[in-house]
């Protein structure tokens, strides 16, 4: 990046950790195990460092992030869309494989692509999430090696997973050619490792960068109080999905479901100030909103994202077709919305800004210029 910024620990500490701005991506403590844990999900120094410019600044989505200019260096243009990004194709898509169909989320998209990129050959690790197996629902990065490893981790969480943690864990333990899921604060974290001037950790091992649709992720202690109140344990629930302006739980006893609106009160802080929606530095970014049941809505925005869909399809893994432009609507509209809430907290949280010797309020920006 043509852009930096330098800084240390205490630097990380003071602007993101200290201003509730920090989104558990794990970026910081996956390549700087030395001197970083986790505590209550946020950064914690082990012992201090003196470094006077470290990678935990470096990595970090929330210290800078040069949008256009890291979309440039990334997909060789900028953005046309302000909304989702830059891309050459929305299509959507399924898995033709039921069985993956059944156990993925929605289309079974993901689950099939790491798949066939596993046994083809392409990757040696599938850098996920998945459940803890001693705490219900606990999201725990996790480095999949095979079929039944990446379906273990098929499904949605809707907390936060420090998924960079299972890339230092990958690129450490040897892996040559990984692929990566995660939400726009991974997707972001990755692409500020591989294209970081200063540090070379490993990121080009990172082959594809699969991004997901994203309004926010719940804080843990909020959201089981919310499903106390609605009177679920969380031991109980089956799956968890988001449709219909309607978050939805399902048990054994059948779906319960709360309104989109209402799980607001459950949201990270570090979400608030997120404006990516659509995972727009992704090689391709997969959700549900504009798909059809069984669908996904899928953006291709890289040459490495078109080339493996269309692999993939050519291969009968995936089909795919067209997503209708009122369906492309939703997408837009849902990340619009986004945009224009987190924008105002992003705004609020900065305050004036100075461009040389001119001070002003970046809401009355347009005044002046």
């Amino acid at each position: 990046m043509r852009y930096a910024e330098e800084g240390n620990i205490d630097d990380l500490e003071s602007r993101v950790v200290y201003n509730n701005l920090c989104c558990y991506c794990g970026a910081c403590g996956g390549f700087c195990t030395e001197y970083i844990r986790y505590e209550n999900e946020l950064p914690k120094t082990e012992e201090k460092c003196f470094e006077i410019h470290g990678a935990c600044f470096d990595f970090c989505p929330r210290t800078f992030l040069p949008v256009l200019e890291m979309e440039k260096e990334l997909f060789g243009g900028v953005r046309s869309d302000k909304d989702l990004g830059y891309f050459t194709e929305i299509i959507t898509a399924r898995a033709t494989d039921a069985a993956i169909a059944e156990k993925g989320q929605d289309g079974g998209v993901v689950s099939a692509l790491l798949i066939y990129l596993m046994e083809k050959g392409e990757i040696d690790a599938a850098c996920i999430s998945r459940n803890s197996e001693t705490e219900a629902w606990k999201p725990e990065p996790f480095v999949a090696r095979s079929k039944e490893d990446i379906l273990a981790g098929a499904g949605s969480n809707y907390e936060q997973c420090p998924t960079l943690i299972g890339v230092g864990n990958a690129i450490s333990d040897g892996c040559e050619s990984i692929a990566m899921v995660g939400l726009p604060c991974h997707v972001q974290a990755m692409r500020k490792i591989q294209l970081s001037n200063f540090f070379d950790v490993g990121g080009s091992k990172v082959k594809y960068v699969i991004g997901l649709f994203c309004t926010e992720t719940f804080d843990r202690a909020l959201l089981h109080a919310k499903l106390d109140e609605l009177g679920v344990k969380i031991e109980d629930v089956k799956k968890f999905d988001i449709g219909e302006g309607k978050f939805k739980i399902y048990t054994d006893g059948g779906e319960i479901t709360e309104k989109i609106a209402a799980m607001k009160s459950c949201m990270r802080e570090g979400c608030k100030v997120c404006y990516d929606f659509a995972a727009e530095l992704a090689d391709i970014s997969v959700g549900s909103i504009g798909a059809e049941a069984g669908w996904n809505s899928v953006i291709i925005r890289s040459e490495t994202g078109k080339k493996l869909i269309e692999d993939a399809k050519a291969a009968g893994v995936i089909e795919t077709k067209p997503l209708a432009d009122e369906k492309v609507e939703l997408v837009r509209k849902l990340a619009s919305r986004k945009k224009t809430g987190n924008l105002k907290n992003i705004m609020d949280a900065a305050g004036a800004v100075r461009i040389l010797n001119l001070a002003v309020d970046p809401t009355e920006m347009n005044i002046l210029l």
